[in-house]
């Protein structure tokens, strides 16, 4: 921007530099540098990595791929569609905004929907619920945009000053906001009265624009059955459901760690029946899905119920692989890890989050890291792939229960492995104890006792550097779940392992452009891409004109 200002300001070298260390060591950017990695000069995400060289290479048989996580169909758009259409609405769904934007234009225009819905399942701000109320309002005027989901949950918990709340409604502006941790029967209702002619006034759970803001109508909690809201997959598409597919057999989560409010969220744990689960899977199954990932909490808890599945799954002999949550501590009996190996588990996502016990404790993990490593042992001998995620920083830590975590790395050796630092969340059950360990702050800006926010990104890289037996995994538009995508497109494990495994080495050179390392770790990325067989991606690459 150019000024007429007479007053020009210098920075010195030495506040440069002070500037540039201080900016270099900014949390944010040290997260960031453990989701991006350095190939050919360039920072990108892992998904981005392959969509480079996949290209390069013609995999799919095209230079244009835009392989993404989002080609799985997002759960939550398919819950509410399905709940929505067995009970005589019409419904379509999208699941990811910018690949199918031209897709939700023709919707707009060709179906003339009275409602979109929004589900925010990974929002966590409002500028991506902006983007895509402003390209509905841009396309089909008349259209009453609902916004549900956890970002409305957790900007009225946030949020004390009704004003300040109705602010925040008003820079999304949507029409109506659900505030319900289900929500299936809320929206119907809400669909129903619209499509009426009805005041919404009378249907619980929203938050309606009113002359001067927004206003609650009345709480009324959902209490929905997982069998009467089960999903019929012959209301989707083979095109619809590709070759990976999330379910769930189970709400909520039947433990109470102290760094997640998610169970005080979702209420009391809830559980389908097993037919339930036998009659999807059985209908995933003679449709061609070829991966299955559960999105329970903890998969394996109850343990009767679980072992219940796997020998329902085994007597089926379907012709899928599974992932899933699974907690190490719930399962101890080698006949249920051999259960899990027959039918057809293929990896599992291990939320260990440390392995010193005097920090589980205080998480209250109601675990010890010896059922952690007993769990990865037996695990790794039948052939499933684990991931190990790992909180640093949480209240008590310090630079001996890193080293625990370190240690146990690498001597249990998970496939996969990642370290994040804790997010202070003011919800969750440690909060209340935040005067007994001087807790201070709130999200990555925070500090206790025995460590600071930049203490706990020292400790995640001294574990990224210092752990040689398990590969790194990003979370950032990736995570473990890109996993299954992965294999469902054509791409073999070994593969997959090789991928990270090298996309990890150019990583550790990400403050080192140029250097020869870098290099080496972006040519082999290419060799390997010209091994990969994968079919094409639903999407295309986003044009660069």
């Amino acid at each position: 921007m150019a000024s007429s200002s007479a007053t020009t300001t210098w920075t010195s070298p030495n506040r440069r530099a002070a500037s540039c260390h201080a900016a270099r060591n900014f949390p944010d950017r040290r997260i960031l540098m453990r989701d991006h990695c350095l190939v050919e000069g360039r920072r990108l995400p892992y998904m981005d990595v392959i969509n480079m060289y996949a290209n390069r290479a013609g995999v799919g048989g095209t230079d244009a791929n835009h392989y993404h996580v989002g080609e799985v169909p997002n759960l939550a758009a398919i819950y509410l569609t399905n709940f929505l259409l067995r009970r005589g609405l019409t419904a379509d769904h999208v699941s990811l905004f910018t690949p199918e934007r031209d897709r939700i234009a023709r919707i707009l225009a060709d179906r003339d929907p009275r409602t979109a819905a929004i589900t925010t399942t990974f929002h966590l701000t409002p500028a991506p619920v902006i983007e895509i109320v402003r390209f509905v309002r841009a396309h089909h005027p008349e259209t009453t945009i609902i916004v549900g989901g956890p970002l409305v949950d957790n900007l009225t918990t946030a949020t004390a000053d009704p004003e300040a709340l109705s602010d925040l409604f008003d820079l999304m502006d949507a029409d109506v906001y659900v505030r319900e941790s289900q929500g299936e029967a809320t929206l119907l209702r809400a669909v129903a009265a619209l499509r009426e002619g009805h005041s919404l006034a009378d249907t619980p759970n929203l938050y309606l624009r009113r002359s001067d803001g927004f206003a609650f109508t009345r709480a009324q909690p959902e209490a929905n059955s997982l069998d009467e809201v089960a999903i019929d997959w012959s209301l989707f598409s083979d095109a619809e459901l590709g070759a990976t597919v999330q379910t769930r057999t189970a709400r909520s989560c039947a433990f109470k760690c102290s760094f997640c409010d998610f169970p005080a969220r979702a209420g009391a744990l809830a559980l389908a029946d097993i037919t339930t689960v036998e009659a999807e899977l059985r209908a995933l199954s003679d449709r061609g899905v070829r991966n299955i990932v559960f999105i329970d909490d903890t998969f394996n808890v109850p343990p009767k119920r679980f072992t219940e599945l796997l020998k329902m799954m085994v007597r089926n002999d379907f012709d899928f692989g599974w992932y899933s949550f699974f907690r190490c501590s719930s399962t101890r009996d080698e006949e249920t890890f051999d259960l899990m190996a027959q039918s057809g588990c293929r990896a599992v996502f291990l939320g260990i989050e440390s392995a010193s016990d005097s920090i589980l404790k205080l998480m209250n993990k109601s675990a010890k890291s010896a059922q952690y490593r007993h769990g990865i042992e037996q695990l790794k001998a039948r052939g499933i792939t684990t991931f190990a995620s790992f909180v640093v920083g949480f209240p008590g830590e310090n630079a001996d229960t890193v080293r625990e975590t370190i240690d146990f790395l690498n001597t249990a050796a998970p496939t996969f492995f990642r370290a994040e630092p804790w997010w202070y969340n003011h919800r969750s059950p440690i909060h209340a104890r935040a005067a007994e360990l001087r807790i201070f702050g709130q999200g990555y800006d925070w500090r206790h006792a025995s460590m600071d926010i930049h203490g706990a990104c020292d400790a995640r890289d001294a574990i990224f550097d210092s752990v040689t037996t398990s590969t790194w995994i990003p979370s950032y538009n990736f995570d473990f779940w890109a996993l299954p995508y992965l294999v469902g497109k054509g791409m073999e494990i070994e593969q997959a392992v090789e991928f990270h495994a090298l996309a990890e080495r150019a990583m550790r050179w990400n403050d080192h452009p140029g250097h020869p390392e870098s290099h080496a770790a972006s040519t082999d990325l290419a060799r390997l891409f010209e091994t990969v067989k994968m079919t094409p991606a639903k999407y295309t690459a986003p044009s660069t004109s």
